[in-house]
């Protein structure tokens, strides 16, 4: 809702006046809902804030899980192998693998909610990820039944019309006004040779067992190579911009940590008799970032096709769902 321009608190800012906030006394004088609610925006009237229950239990049940697992080129001991020993906790930790099904049981009188959060969950499947930190290569998934991408813009700009407190959050977030997406195919004959001899990080045994039909490499196509100078879209962008440029973009772990405004999924195939593979890479930035993206892409998979090139403006572009 944030990205097409709705009013929506940031619950994590360490400024209360930015988070909501359910008005008791409001509510204890009238005994009115709707007065407790003033201050309460759209999305934690149905997610939940201070004060104030989720509007719904969700609980998800996955067919497989599976211990963690990460693949790279690099070999054993070498700098992908240690960075990721410090930002990944593999010990225990376990992926939903498979078929993944959620199950809402909605508070009496919010059951017609339940459409607009399939709205959310169709957008995340056509054009971005599920789960925390995506740009880590996991979360693409295909939900069954689904809104298509327009249908879900205009279930969401439908909620937006006339809700809520006006919102003025003072951090930076994404907008489907900076967004783009690339869906790619790469076909094997380009993969194979690049990732013959990749390692794996986390579970072996389980990256073993399902190498033929993902290979977990967001991590080297991403940042850089092992091996390469050129290789890699952060790589390829600060030869080309610079090295502050590209942690804009790109984001940091130093400093003033920023995130990633880029996102790339795993090498992965939507079924196990496909010879070739597929990629999603997508991000909130300046749209003209697509055109230097695909061209690195294809500096590493000289055969990659762009299936689906979207932006979004051209989607806010359309009549019904016009931010």
């Amino acid at each position: 809702m944030r990205g097409l321009g709705g009013d929506v608190c940031d619950p994590t800012s360490d400024n209360p006046e930015e988070r909501c906030q359910f008005d008791t006394k409001s509510y204890e004088r009238t005994k009115n809902i709707d007065d407790g609610l003033t201050t309460v925006c759209p999305v934690c009237r149905l997610f939940g804030c201070t004060g104030w229950k989720r509007r719904f239990e969700l609980q998800a049940s996955a067919t497989l899980s599976e211990p963690f697992w990460l693949a790279t080129k690099d070999q054993y001991g070498k700098f992908n192998h240690c960075w990721f020993s410090k930002i990944y906790k593999t010990t225990d930790n376990h992926l939903a693998f498979g078929e993944l099904t959620l199950f809402f049981r909605w508070m009496h009188g919010y059951e017609s909610q339940h459409k607009n959060v399939k709205a959310l969950l169709s957008l995340m499947s056509h054009a971005a990820a599920i789960g925390p930190k995506p740009q880590y290569g996991f979360g693409v998934f295909s939900f069954q039944n689904s809104f298509s991408i327009q249908e879900s813009l205009s279930i969401i700009q439908h909620e937006m019309a006339g809700s809520g407190p006006k919102k003025s959050p003072s951090g930076v977030y994404p907008s489907l006004h900076g967004y783009w997406l690339l869906q790619c195919t790469v076909p094997a004959s380009d993969v194979n040779p690049e990732f013959s001899s990749v390692t794996g990080f986390g579970n072996v045994q389980t990256f073993n067992k399902y190498q033929s039909r993902l290979l977990p490499v967001s991590f080297d196509i991403r940042y850089k190579f092992p091996g390469s100078q050129q290789k890699g879209l952060r790589q390829s962008y600060r030869l080309n911009h610079g090295k502050m440029p590209a942690r804009q973009i790109f984001g940091t772990s130093e400093g003033d940590k920023l995130a990633s405004s880029v996102f790339v999924s795993h090498l992965y195939k939507t079924n196990e008799t496909e010879a070739d593979y597929q990629l999603r890479v997508w991000g909130f930035t300046d749209s003209g970032l697509t055109d230097e993206i695909e061209n690195s892409l294809k500096t590493i998979f000289p055969g990659l096709v762009v299936n689906k090139n979207l932006n979004g403006p051209e989607l806010l572009s359309d009549s019904e769902v016009s931010a």
